[in-house]
This record gives structure tokens, sequence and C-alpha cells, in this order.
């Protein structure tokens, strides 16, 4: 990917990257305590307990840490992340764990079918977005969160997370996109009347939705 332009949803990392280094910052988020919270969220929504996970997007591996931290028997841990130096950060950070954890160096916006390799030779069955929509226009992540929903099985899990928009919530100051809960939700219920919305968190600027694929 170094000899190809940076695309423009990934540039804000690149440039973050480049400042920071592979540290915290690299992540465009505020505060640890505030991404942790986004992480307990989508445990608290869906249980990770025993599923074989997908984190895309995972940067420098900080849900893995985290579930382990919390003690969560996940199966299996597969981080996908776009950003060389991320990738290999995450990698080194966590090897010796063994054949349940991976890290791919992937961009799931252009991979088409990254996805059904994942489900069918990796078996997960729980894909994950925490952050990594932020920079894509809302049709490049609805055409991600498509593609995801497709691959899984049954009863397979799909959650992700997105700084919401409207009303006069208080939000930080960002540029990054903010999306409307309500279209968002429609959109998840055209798919699966198993649907779960959280915005309960972090004074109602972000949000979560996890959707289930009937048995």
């Amino acid at each position: 990917m170094s000899d190809e332009p940076v695309p423009d949803y990934l540039a804000p990392y690149t440039r973050a990257v480049a400042a920071h280094g592979t540290g915290f910052g690299a992540l465009l988020m505020t505060a640890q305590e505030w991404q942790e919270l986004r992480f307990g969220v989508f445990t608290g929504a869906l249980g990770l307990h025993r599923r074989a996970i997908a984190d895309l997007g995972s940067g420098r591996g900080d849900l893995l840490d985290w579930l382990e931290r919390a003690g969560v028997a996940y199966q299996r841990y597969v981080g996908v992340e776009a950003v060389p130096e991320l990738h290999e950060f995450a990698r080194q950070r966590f090897g010796g764990r063994g054949p349940e954890v991976e890290f791919v160096e992937a961009d799931f916006v252009q991979d088409l079918g990254l996805f059904e390799r994942l489900v069918g030779e990796r078996e997960i069955d729980v894909i994950l977005f925490s952050g990594s929509l932020n920079t894509l226009v809302e049709a490049d992540a609805l055409a991600v969160l498509d593609r995801a929903w497709a691959a899984l099985p049954a009863g397979g899990v799909l959650g992700f997370n997105f700084l919401a928009g409207g009303g006069d919530w208080p939000r930080p100051a960002t540029r990054l996109p903010r999306r409307e809960l309500t279209r968002w939700f429609a959109w998840a219920c055209e798919r699966t009347p198993l649907v779960i919305v959280c915005q309960h968190y972090l004074g109602a600027h972000d949000a979560t939705i996890v959707m289930i694929r009937p048995e």
C-alpha cells in the first residue's frame, strides 16, 4: 500500500501516525476511557464469550487488550488494520498469543472479498467496527456494513459504533462526519428484526448498533 496514494479515509490516520507514532494519539480518539467505554457497550449488548471476533480497524490492538483485561474468554480474535505502522505495532505487541490471535493487514473498504474470507477461512461469527467507520462518507460506510452483514452466518453478529448527529446533543468539535441515528437504525431494521441500539453513553454524541442474524 505504500506505493499507492493513501485513500482519503485513511489519510487522517497516516497523518496522525506521522505526528504521534503508534501511540494512542494515532487513533484520532480523545481519551482512552472513552474508547474502553465503547468496548464495554459492545460486550454488554451482545456478549463476546466463546465468540470468533473480527476487529475491523483494529489499530494498536486495544480491543484485544481490553477483552483480556476484562476476562472475556473469546474463541478467536482477528484484528484487521490498513495502516502498516499500526498493524505492525499490534502484531509485535501480541506476538506469541497462539493461533487464536491473528493480525491481518488489509483495507476493509477496498478489499471486497475480505469479509467472506474471514467467515469462510477463520469461522468468524462476530464482526465489529469500533470507531473505524468515522472517516468514511456515509455511502461508503453503509456499503462496507452491507458486505459484512452479507458474509455473516446464521447467528452471526455485526456491531458498529459511530458519531451520532442531529438535535442539540453536546458533542466534541471534530471534522469527522456524524450520522443520523434514526436513518442508520432504519437501515439495520430493514435487514433483521434483531437490532440493539445504545446511545446512553458519552453524552449521546456516540451510538452503537448491534445486528444479529436469526438462527
